[in-house]
């Protein structure tokens, strides 16, 4: 039983790491997604600013941009959050190799 202690050392470590890249990822797509929302609000302070002096077709022209950056910013969050989470998949490999190898060499 005791020769099972690295490996489980070994696993509680990736878990830790495999939480901290999660909670990274997150707090990031919701750094993302916080910096889309102002950046909507500002485009669209912005379209109704001009509408006031222009009307009717500049306040739509505004509003489809918002949208589309909009879409940009978040659709930008979410890729940098698949990333993160895949280069945490990608060293689960390397983990597990490890792990075997430490249980082979304790055996």
């Amino acid at each position: 039983m005791l020769e099972l202690v690295p490996v489980f050392a070994a696993l509680d470590t990736f878990e830790l790491e495999a939480g901290e890249l999660r909670r990274h990822a997150d707090a990031m797509a919701a750094h993302r997604l916080h910096e889309a929302e102002e950046g909507a609000r500002e485009i669209l302070a912005a379209a109704r600013s001009l509408a006031d002096s222009e009307r009717g077709d500049a306040l739509k022209a505004g509003l489809r941009a918002a949208d589309v950056k909009a879409a940009q910013i978040v659709a930008r969050a979410e890729a940098d959050a698949r990333g993160i989470d895949k280069r945490g998949r990608a060293r689960l490999p390397g983990l597990v190799d490890e792990v075997v190898a430490r249980v082979l060499e304790e055996s």
